[in-house]
């Protein structure tokens, strides 16, 4: 037998494929990790708890990550997380090795005793998901870990921020779209002019924050825990409004008249549709029902600020009205009865008065997170529609704004949402919203 090369094929790089740096990730260098335990001793408490089946190393190292997360997200000791997120660093189990296994990784670090539930999950007019804080022992022992970790965890690791994108994604089908359309945002040659002008002055904090968003393309679209919309061009100077250019068209405001005030309706039916399951109270259902077909003409054919004011025509008179009455919608129930003006509303709709009052009975708040929430998902929607027909539009509280060129089409698309959530014809964007045979083939148009 030979010695030479030729006779030791095997000794070649070229057919040891597996020695090439890229068929071998990089699992050697250690990852630094923030955290509260170190693994040993993450792996003694599942241990001490019966917790066994969480103590394979992928696993561990999983935790060590979702812990890593919340360290590095905390906001006043606590952060809010859900399951599914959780679920995008170390997946539950899927099988149960005993009865007392935990699956969920979330409660599994709360019952080891690492984290406290400071808050459940809320589904109802305030969607948000649990609010964690690490527990007292781990509150202020923060460690610094390496750990190294598996090509798998690596890249969960690694991608977390665009995987965090994608889920926002998913849960809002809207999102997408509106950072796509923040980013057709401009100023118009005129603008600048304003911006010198106001960059030292009263407001320069938003004005700044503004310019920040539309000249460096540092936008975002957040969502809070009542359905509200917010972006980064939420804050903007009301003197720019009309200088700012969507896709390099002006823009406009299509934005809802008396809002909160047109869902009084559907807080009405709703109570009625409930009642309507209990015995007995058919004159009250009557009634009630008498009572929201008068609510919804009040809502629908006038301006319902001016229908309070001694002088429908005083723009003056009519600002003071709507600022008062804005007001007495969200105060507590005693303020509201010394008020003259409160007493007259109250004594034209006794029966819808009497159910605000009894929302706001324990907290006033109750009221505002209800129709907060209904605006929001009226916005959202329409939002929706808008986005499915090509319209550029951005959400604005209670508003969207979109292209000039589209402003007729989104006040309609909106005044439909709120038509179809409270039967009220209501005014957006300055145009009353009425139902008319329409040549889009639904049963809507604005006139």
């Amino acid at each position: 037998m030979t010695n030479g090369a030729k006779n030791h094929p095997h000794d070649k790089a070229k057919n040891r494929p597996h020695d090439g740096s890229k068929n071998r990730p990089d699992i050697i260098n250690p990852v630094c990790l923030r955290g509260v335990v170190d693994e040993a001793t993450l792996k003694g408490l599942l241990n001490a708890k019966g917790q066994t089946a969480w103590c394979s190393r992928i696993r561990l190292r999983g935790l060590l990550l979702l812990i890593d997360y919340i360290c590095r997200n905390l906001k006043k000791n606590s952060v809010t997380i859900s399951a599914d997120l959780a679920h995008s660093f170390v997946s539950k189990l899927r099988k149960r090795d005993r009865p007392t296994t935990i699956t969920e990784p979330l409660c599994l670090l709360c019952a080891i005793g690492i984290l406290r539930k400071i808050r459940s999950a809320v589904f109802a007019h305030i969607k948000t998901s649990a609010v964690y804080c690490f527990a007292d022992p781990y509150s202020k022992n923060g460690v610094r870990l390496e750990v190294v970790l598996t090509p798998r965890l690596a890249n969960k690791l690694k991608f977390a921020d665009q995987r965090c994108e994608n889920r926002l994604n998913r849960k809002y089908p809207f999102r997408k779209q509106v950072l796509a359309d923040l980013a057709g945002i401009s100023f118009s040659p005129s603008a600048r002019q304003i911006i010198a002008k106001e960059i030292t002055g009263k407001g320069s904090n938003n004005l700044n924050k503004l310019i920040g968003a539309i000249d460096g393309r540092d936008h975002y679209v957040r969502v809070s825990e009542r359905g509200q919309i917010t972006t980064s061009i939420g804050s903007r100077p009301r003197e720019l409004q009309p200088h700012l250019l969507l896709h390099g068209d002006p823009t406009a405001i299509c934005d809802i008249s008396n809002a909160h005030w047109n869902f009084l309706p559907r807080i009405l039916a709703n109570r009625l549709h409930h009642v309507s399951r209990e015995g007995g109270r058919e004159k009250y259902i009557g009634d009630g029902w008498r009572e929201h077909s008068r609510l919804t003409v009040r809502f629908s054919e006038r301006d319902f600020y001016r229908t309070w004011c001694v002088d429908p025509q005083n723009e003056d008179e009519r600002e003071e009205k709507k600022n008062i009455l804005n007001i007495l919608l969200n105060q507590k129930n005693e303020t509201c009865q010394r008020n003259r003006l409160y007493r007259r509303i109250r004594a034209e709709f006794p029966i819808t008065f009497r159910i605000i009052e009894d929302i706001k009975r324990k907290d006033h708040r109750n009221l505002s997170k209800q129709l907060h929430r209904f605006t929001a998902d009226a916005i959202a929607t329409a939002l929706l529609e808008a986005q499915r027909e090509g319209i550029a539009a951005i959400p604005h509280v209670d508003a969207l704004i979109c292209q000039e060129k589209d402003r007729e089409r989104v006040c309609e698309v909106i005044g439909e949402q709120i038509f179809e959530a409270t039967g009220v014809c209501c005014t957006v964007g300055g145009t009353r919203y009425s139902i008319q045979p329409s040549t889009r083939g639904t049963t809507s148009c604005m006139v």
